[in-house]
């Protein structure tokens, strides 16, 4: 089970350090383990893709590899036991479960479609409610093991610790939208209220689209563009201002 876990981990290291990911250390659970990277969050969703997409293709071939020992060799136990491991270890960390390699998966997808700060919250409950219905459907088939009850703890543990970090995570979301190059991203146009503060619009900040917001002033129109909201939220720390006080700022 070790050797599989390290296996798995491994691939998410190595794609990881060849999109030059920064990775502080690698950290083993109970039937799992993590690559520890605060860039995770903060990548262009091929990198996240590969990087986590590079755990679960190592049980391709350790799953190749076993079958042929099986095949030259003969049944074995051991074998047996491998393949099982391997299948379940896979199948596990696919689930969209936080932080499972599913539910990272899940997550990068949503900020594609919604809000960053949206994909995280619907991301954690979708988890949550997995981990319930998995815990519901094991308890009423008397299915429940030790093993089970441990791994279940520990993944609410984990989305509890999540959610209470949830402002954290958007915050430096935040600071990398401030840093990162808009020119390549979609451009979406909105209108608002002026009177709207600018750390309300902030929550509209999306992976892939760059968003002007359209104030209705007399005697027209003003387009505010959302790395200036940005800009005057995280580098001014300005963090009282109306949309309405930034044309006369800018």
């Amino acid at each position: 089970m070790f050797t599989i876990v390290a296996i798995h981990e491994w691939g998410h290291f190595a794609a990881a350090r060849s999109n030059g990911w920064r990775v502080s250390h690698i950290e083993f659970w109970l039937f799992g383990g993590a690559v520890v990277s605060d860039e995770h969050s903060t990548k262009p969703f091929k990198e996240q893709a590969h990087v986590i997409l590079s755990g679960p293709i190592q049980h391709v071939w350790i799953a190749i590899l076993l079958f042929l020992l099986q095949y030259f060799m003969g049944p074995h136990p051991l074998l047996s036991t491998a393949l099982h491991y391997n299948g379940l270890v896979l199948l596990l960390n696919l689930l969209p479960i936080w932080p499972l390699d599913g539910g990272k998966l899940l997550f990068y997808v949503l900020t594609q479609l919604i809000s960053f700060q949206k994909s995280l919250k619907v991301t954690l409950f979708l988890s949550l409610a997995c981990i319930l219905t998995a815990l519901i459907v094991l308890l009423l088939e008397q299915r429940m093991t030790l093993s089970g009850l441990l791994l279940a703890g520990f993944l609410l543990l984990e989305n509890g610790l999540e959610w209470k970090r949830r402002t954290f995570t958007f915050m430096r979301y935040l600071i990398y939208g401030a840093r990162r190059d808009p020119g390549k991203l979609k451009v979406k146009y909105l209108s608002i209220d002026p009177n709207t503060p600018v750390r309300n619009v902030l929550k509209n900040v999306r992976a892939n689209r760059r968003h002007f917001y359209i104030l209705k002033r007399k005697p027209g129109l003003y387009i505010v563009d959302e790395q200036e909201c940005l800009r005057m939220f995280i580098d001014q720390k300005k963090t009282s201002l109306r949309m309405e006080d930034l044309p006369q700022i800018l």
